[in-house]
């Protein structure tokens, strides 16, 4: 934290400069306030007396040397070690002996009101410590401001209080009817701050003084054994800072006598320092009202007068009353701001969990969650720190900072979140960032290696207003042998950077429930991760049982139609035709699974796609019929494998295994948006329900319910097979029907006879096929099977285009294609992976043609690039 002195604004009355101001190089031991045994201090205040006796035997141990003036007693030092009686009356001791048990319930000193002692009213305040009973006396005197009964003060008091809209507006009230009904000039409501400052949050103040509203004090000012002192004591007075102390006597003996303690006392004499204390403020007589929230000592209610002055018992009775009702407003009302807080918190986190399948967790794109989580925890940054890498959006520390941030909060508790408003304090390095990001609260979501979600907030430069220097609290006499308080109370203005707005005790509550849903959320999200790869293990299975299928089926298929071109060819160059044209129709048809992985598709294409691989030249005897109609990916590519089926079973067996069948496919869709398709085969071969059920049958019957949740239905009719299957609406759209078309644009051809081409490819079969193919449209193809045997036939050049097979033995061909951009020979790409393949953006716009060849797709690709388009 960087601190900034600026001038003194406000001078304090009685304001002196010190006989000698203590330096940051002085030798001053600042442990000696804490060290003050300010419980016994071995005299009282003399505005009343006090008598100690021992409850086991009810024998005076300790009395005020002041008893003699105030009860007209004479050798009190005589009195020590007799009965308790000598003072007091049999029936006063009696009703002293029931305050002292309602004391050992409360804790504190209970009073027996207007007791008549000789010729004087007095008020008896009992409590114990130990064994030991003490007793004071305060005769019936006093200011009293109003003649109203404490109880009726109390409740006009509560009334006017509890209707405050606000805290702070309560607090005013508060200062200002306690102000009103003691009479003291000065009236400040002190609040404690985390580092145990204190600062004046309220004040009521007669006309003329200087207010201290919003100064600050050190906490220093109140050692931390006043602080517990003012949590078991309610009210204490000081009527007269000028005062006389009265010392206690006590029984010689042998032995050293215990020191009394006087900590619960309204008499107890004042620390020395506290009453220089009081003398360089300026003020004579003060009255202070403990507020405490909780077990916690929340502040103080500091009253001040220029004179002495003395409140009435009943007085003082009504404020240390209402200062408990204050108490417990301020703890409510600081409840119920915090609750408001985590309620509108809790309807952010609720709004942030649902907003967050189970599948996605913030971990994996922070910035989608961003309003989110500032609705659920004000900050100016937010990181996520994951596997070693860190992310995050808006004011954020460098990234290369963050190593070293982790580092500290891995030696936290990885159970509980972390929250600073400075991280340079456990951070040093953070000071350079702290513009950026001073304040961090961090919630531990794993615990070996850790996950952090991470928020930051900015510096917030603050000018804190001291009730004097706050580095120079205490002085040293002349001599140099006591500590002193120090003497000016100017305001002293201090800007402080280097730390951010405080984290809310709410706050961290609120990221105590993130972390736990977090890590709900994390357990779920592992636990379908777990459940999808089984799932996944699965699938493969099945995949590997239909590839093995797919494999020998094709196989089949190939000799089929191998002996099928055979029948009616009259020449080899024919047979190759056919045979060429029906595998390429079969490859297509295989494409179109590929295809429906990345967008829709039309149904009408699939089914001629599959048709094209069985029919022989034209697709005879086969009909399509319905509206155009749009697949998703996953019914596509669910119909394609069941289409595939059906169309092979048709050619192998069914309508299509002879020249006068017919098939007909006709599709509708319903009012609500499903499909129905009806397959329905004539002309065949008589058909009879199978026997055996193969993997066919079962992807046929089974693969719409299970998929898409449709239906399936195959009759085994004799005239010819027949099936239903209904696909929900939410895998349809309607087409517009130009899906349907697959044309290829006409191009003026550029004739290939006498070009020279380079052709790239690692399989000799292929290279060979195409090599002949391309020569018989006129080219001269030279063949390379390597990268560099292609890199070196480039450099030599000559050539008009060059066919890159794009995958090369493991390798990439797009060295060689950046390799001809330079020398500027136009390329073509080849591949087997169909249109799934992804070629770099600088290669945009170049053709890639699927394997296996078409002859007509080629020629057109090269005369493209040939031709400069």
């Amino acid at each position: 934290m960087k601190h900034r002195h600026l001038a003194g604004v406000i001078t304090a009355p009685n304001d002196q400069e010190p006989s000698r101001v203590s330096s940051p190089t002085d030798s001053v031991d600042l442990g000696f306030c804490a060290r003050e045994p300010i419980r016994i201090p071995g005299s009282i205040q003399p505005h009343g007396c006090l008598i100690a006796c021992d409850m086991s035997s009810w024998k005076i141990t300790h009395l005020s040397r002041n008893i003699e003036t105030l009860l007209s007693i004479s050798n009190a030092e005589q009195l020590i070690g007799g009965p308790v009686e000598n003072v007091l009356r049999h029936d006063i001791l009696h009703d002293v002996r029931n305050v002292l048990q309602a004391s050992t319930v409360s804790g504190q000193a209970e009073l027996l009101p207007a007791v008549t002692l000789g010729d004087m009213k007095a008020d008896i305040l009992a409590h114990t410590s130990g064994t030991t009973a003490i007793i004071e006396i305060l005769p019936g005197f006093g200011a009293q401001v109003s003649n109203a009964p404490p109880m009726t003060l109390v409740r006009s008091m509560i009334s006017r209080v509890k209707r405050a809209p606000t805290l702070e507006r309560s607090l005013t009230l508060a200062a200002n009817q306690i102000r009103a009904v003691t009479g003291f000039d000065r009236v400040m409501i002190y609040r404690f701050l985390d580092d145990d400052s204190g600062e004046v949050t309220a004040e009521s103040l007669r006309a003329g003084l200087t207010p201290f509203l919003n100064l600050r004090y050190p906490a220093s000012d109140i050692p931390a054994q006043a602080r517990q002192l003012y949590k078991q004591q309610w009210l204490r007075m000081i009527p007269d800072v000028f005062y006389e102390p009265s010392c206690l006597l006590a029984r010689p003996s042998d032995e050293e006598t215990e020191p009394l303690d006087l900590g619960l006392a309204t008499l107890r004499s004042v620390s020395p320092i506290h009453i220089e204390y009081l003398k360089n403020m300026g003020s004579s007589a003060t009255m202070t009202i403990s507020l405490i929230v909780g077990d916690k000592l929340w502040g103080l209610v500091a009253c001040h007068h220029l004179v002495p002055r003395l409140i009435s018992t009943s007085i003082s009775s009504a404020c240390e009353l209402f200062g408990q009702f204050l108490s417990m407003h301020i703890d409510a009302m600081e409840c119920h701001r915090e609750l408001s807080h985590i309620a509108r918190s809790r309807e952010a986190h609720e709004r942030l969990i649902t907003a967050m399948p189970p599948e996605q967790t913030l971990f994996d794109d922070i910035t989608r969650y961003e309003d989110l989580l500032k609705d659920l925890i004000s900050c100016d940054g937010l990181g996520v720190w994951t596997r070693g890498v860190f992310s995050g959006v808006g004011s954020l520390p460098p990234v290369e900072m963050m190593p070293e941030v982790i580092a500290f909060l891995d030696t936290q508790q990885s159970h509980h979140v972390f929250a600073t408003a400075q991280i340079a304090g456990h951070v040093p390095s953070a000071a350079a960032y702290g513009s950026l990001a001073s304040g961090l609260l961090a919630i531990p979501l794993t615990r070996a290696p850790r996950d952090y979600l991470l928020f930051f907030r900015k510096e917030l430069p603050q000018v804190v207003r001291w009730g004097g220097n706050p580095n120079r609290p205490v002085e040293v006499t002349e001599h140099g042998g006591r500590i002193g308080p120090r003497k000016s109370f100017a305001a002293w203005r201090e800007e402080v950077t280097g730390q951010s707005e405080p984290w809310r005790p709410a706050e961290l509550q609120i990221g105590e429930g993130l972390r736990v849903s977090l890590l709900d959320i994390i357990l779920r999200r592992s636990d379908l991760n777990e459940r999808q790869l089984l799932s996944a293990r699965e699938g493969q299975a099945l995949l590997v049982a239909e590839l093995n299928h797919r494999v020998k089926n094709i196989l089949a298929l190939i000799r089929s139609l191998v002996r099928q071109s055979q029948k009616g060819a009259d020449s080899i160059a024919s047979f190759t035709s056919d045979l060429e044209q029906r595998i390429r129709a079969l490859s297509f048809a295989h494409d179109q699974l590929t295809e429906s992985g990345w967008t829709t598709a039309p149904l009408k294409r699939l089914l001629e796609a599959e048709a094209k691989a069985w029919a022989r030249g034209a697709v005879a005897g086969i009909r399509f019929e319905g509206p155009p109609v749009m697949l998703d990916s996953r019914a596509y590519q669910t119909l394609a494998l069941v289409f595939h089926e059906m169309m092979t079973n048709a050619a192998k067996y069914g309508s299509l295994s002879v020249a006068s069948g017919h098939l007909t496919v006709r599709w509708t869709l319903s009012e609500e948006g499903g499909l129905t398709i009806e397959w329905d085969e004539k002309d065949g071969p008589r058909v009879q329900e199978p026997k055996r059920r193969g993997f066919g049958s079962v992807m046929i019957e089974q693969a719409v319910p299970f998929e898409l949740q449709g239906e399936a239905h195959v009759e085994f009719r004799a005239a010819g097979l027949h099936a239903r299957f209904r696909i929900p609406a939410d895998y349809v759209t309607l087409g517009t029907g130009a899906e349907d078309v697959n044309t290829q644009p006409v191009r003026n051809p550029v004739m290939l006879e006498g070009k020279r081409l380079l052709l790239v490819e690692d399989s000799m079969m292929i290279a060979l096929d195409a090599q002949i193919a391309l020569q018989h449209a006129g080219l001269t193809v030279d063949v390379a099977g390597t990268i560099p045997d292609a890199m070196r036939s480039v450099a030599v050049g000559g050539f008009d285009a060059v066919l890159l097979d794009i995958n090369l033995s493991g390798e990439t061909s797009f060295g060689i294609a950046d390799r001809c951009v330079s020398i500027g020979v136009p390329f073509v790409f080849a591949t087997g992976y169909g249109e799934s393949v992804v070629t770099p953006d600088r290669f945009r716009g170049v053709p890639v043609i699927s394997k296996p060849y078409n002859e007509q797709v080629l020629h057109a690709a090269l005369e493209r690039v040939i031709a400069g388009d």
